[in-house]
């Protein structure tokens, strides 16, 4: 369990008395909290899931079907326009928001990426800079601000060990930029490989792990958003709680230099 967790509670109770929130309408992320506080998601999750952050009674699935969310065409059909805005701001080869292995997940290798969102706080340079990427996205619940939205580039030979999400209540969604054959995702016990122009979604607090073993770059855009199942309440009530948990554990990253970059 993350730290900051413990503290959720009371800065979630706060809140839903200064907005006057009934709390029957948050129930069940104030029941999530209290799973995680008890170290008892596992018992509530099979599979390979396992977040930080649970909230019961969300559908659960590794891998999603395309045709539960109507955005997907118009994300696809907007791959030029997106690819175009990843090679300005360096494609495969420029200089990267975050370089070599920020989250110590790659053991082989090197991942990086350009941000657009990390924990739902913008970086505005990037956010600028694609205009086209940012239409694009604005149709899609939590896409623009719910977790992250980065374009994530594996260099030739790299391997990004398995590990799971922080929560069941975002989903995860890749469009394919830049797709030699070969590289692969799995999660849980499937696995995809990407094509340019598609997009697939899947749930990453599901245990899942990425190759790479072919001599390109690969590179899609990788963005969270909402689970369907989740009441506009309830969205409401984590975006707070991540609100609380940047405050609470992200400060040495935004005071980063290359933040403002």
């Amino acid at each position: 369990m993350q730290p900051w967790i413990s503290q959720s509670p009371a800065y979630l109770e706060r809140w839903i008395d200064e907005q006057g929130i009934d709390r029957s309408s948050v129930e069940r992320v104030r029941e999530g909290l209290d799973i995680a506080i008890r170290d008892e998601v596992l018992q509530h999750t099979t599979g390979g899931q396992q977040p930080n952050l649970f909230i019961p009674g969300l559908a659960a699935l590794p891998w999603w079907e395309n045709d539960r969310f109507p955005w997907i065409a118009g994300l696809e059909a907007a791959t030029a326009d997106i690819t175009a805005e990843f090679e300005n701001l360096g494609g495969l080869r420029g200089k990267r928001t975050v370089n070599g292995n920020p989250t110590e997940l790659a053991d082989e290798g090197r991942w990086s990426a350009h941000y657009l969102y990390y924990t739902a706080k913008a970086y505005p340079k990037n956010v600028k800079a694609c205009p086209r990427t940012i239409a694009a996205l604005e149709p899609i619940p939590g896409a623009l601000g719910c977790g992250m939205t980065y374009f994530s580039v594996l260099d030739p030979h790299t391997h990004i060990a398995a590990h799971t999400g922080y929560t069941n209540a975002h989903l995860r969604c890749h469009l394919g930029l830049v797709t030699p054959d070969g590289p692969r995702i799995r999660v849980g016990a499937g696995s995809r490989e990407w094509e340019r122009g598609r997009a697939f979604v899947f749930d990453d607090s599901y245990e899942h792990e990425v190759w790479n073993d072919t001599d390109s770059g690969r590179a899609v855009l990788l963005f969270d958003l909402w689970h369907p199942d989740l009441s506009e309440v309830e969205v409401r009530a984590i975006t707070h709680l991540m609100d609380v948990s940047r405050k609470l554990i992200y400060r040495s990253f935004w005071s980063k230099e290359f933040v403002s970059a």
